[in-house]
């Protein structure tokens, strides 16, 4: 299902396709990355994003929280609604510590990919990333670690790629 993602058509893809796929996604490569990439290049995915953040499966959630982070690194500021976006924020300075586990490690990359590619909400997720910290995440015996969100975003402006958009969501 990875390499699928890589290589399909997102025009192609219903959102029953891609409800499908999120539902299947057994591993979090798939739904923190194959799935939200091709939802996000999709025409479903912001209606999707919010719905999947609201499930009660692990992977569903983190899968909506990945994919709002693409949205945000493809999708022009002028097509985004920033209120909405501004509020999950808050959303996520309130319920990041008590989250499942990937949704968790999903919304410190949501602060993350908002506070870099969204110059208008770069200040707040700044300053939400100050007030969450650390962030633990099981990783699952890997060398993987969770970036701390301020320490990310000031990276990325270091290297003036504040607001700099991404041509599509897959790596």
């Amino acid at each position: 299902m990875y390499l699928a993602g890589l290589i399909a058509d997102e025009n192609a893809m219903t959102r029953q396709d891609l409800q499908k796929w999120v539902e299947g996604a057994y591993w979090y490569m798939i739904s923190d990355y194959t799935v939200p990439w091709i939802a996000a290049e999709s025409k479903f995915g912001t209606e999707l994003a919010m719905e999947w953040i609201e499930f009660d499966q692990e992977f569903i959630a983190s899968a909506g929280w990945a994919t709002l982070s693409s949205l945000v690194s493809i999708k022009p500021d002028d097509v985004l609604n920033i209120e909405i976006l501004s509020g999950l924020l808050d959303r996520v300075d309130r319920e990041i510590h008590s989250a499942q586990n990937r949704v968790r490690y999903s919304m410190n990359g949501y602060v993350i990919a908002t506070g870099s590619y969204i110059k208008a909400l770069n200040a707040k997720a700044i300053r939400i990333g100050n007030n969450i910290g650390k962030v633990n995440v099981n990783m699952g015996g890997t060398a993987c670690k969770v970036p701390l969100a301020t320490q990310y975003i000031q990276k990325v402006i270091d290297r003036g790629n504040l607001g700099k958009k991404r041509k599509i969501a897959r790596c």
